[in-house]
């Protein structure tokens, strides 16, 4: 754990920031990133959403840099919205993971430049779709959406059985993909250079700082990687008890304005390394 002061800071959506999809964002937590940005810091998201409902979070919130979504697979400019980068999967990974996941009677959804494909719409996928702002299209057949190299392909399973599909098609794919089991009803099967870890050092880079730089606030077994890489990683809220016992710190969750009430100390506290 670094001691600071820190220069960026980085940080899940969901679970962390806000409860579910589409909860508004509070005055006090826009107000603490505004606080922070208003000193030179850059502040980031990193999530598992999709491109077009990240933005919308990182507009609302006032995040004045680099986006990643797509659990790290995609980075896109904080003024532009324009791809920065972008890590796809191969087509025969591609092609595997969409096989496993139908043999195993899972729903898959298939994402596609920022397109949400299925080989059926159901009310979920429906709500999935608006909340996420999507364009959900239905195909007859989900296999030749492979060749045109999916940012992810996504299995939907009940929560209690997905622990053994994840740890299966992750042993059955290896070091071909980036498996990220990010909620209990979810596995995502990614380009093996996605990972939000794998991000934060492609960001640090850019922004030519170093992982103690970083302060990172999260809850799910996807930013687990993220919370041991920063100087110093929060759990949030209801994060899964390998996120708390790594992290360096718990915070209250969202509706408890955990996150806000950190970002005020290290205002207030010299927390900060001032950028001007």
């Amino acid at each position: 754990m670094s001691d600071g002061p820190f220069s960026a800071i980085v940080s899940d959506i969901d679970g962390t920031l806000l409860t579910r999809v589409n909860d508004r964002i509070s005055a006090r937590l826009k107000a603490a990133v505004a606080d922070v940005t208003a000193r030179g810091i850059p502040f980031s998201l990193s999530t598992g959403r999709m491109r077009r409902s990240a933005w919308t979070v990182h507009q609302e919130i006032g995040a004045n840099a680099t986006m990643m979504c797509y659990q790290g697979a995609m980075a896109v400019d904080a003024e532009t919205n324009t791809l920065l980068r972008h890590e796809r999967l191969d087509k025969s990974t591609a092609a595997t993971a969409i096989e496993f996941f139908k043999g195993r009677g899972l729903d898959i959804r298939v994402y596609v430049n920022d397109d949400v494909f299925v080989s059926h719409q159901n009310e979920e996928d429906f709500d999935y779709a608006q909340r996420n702002h999507a364009k959900l299209v239905k195909v007859n057949d989900l296999f030749p959406l492979a060749e045109r190299e999916p940012t992810v392909v996504l299995g939907i399973s009940p929560p209690n059985e997905m622990g053994e599909h994840v740890d299966d098609v992750a042993k059955l794919l290896g070091s071909a993909a980036e498996v990220t089991h990010s909620l209990p009803h979810f596995c995502e099967v990614g380009s093996p250079k996605a990972g939000k870890v794998r991000a934060l050092h492609w960001l640090a880079e850019r922004y030519e700082l170093e992982p103690s730089d970083y302060i990172t606030f999260g809850d799910g077994l996807g930013d687990l990687e993220m919370i041991r890489w920063a100087g110093r990683g929060y759990a949030v809220g209801d994060a899964h008890p390998m996120v708390i016992d790594d992290a360096d710190g718990y915070l209250a969750g969202p509706a408890g304005e955990g996150v806000a009430g950190k970002l005020e100390g290290l205002s207030r506290g010299g927390g900060l390394k001032l950028q001007r």
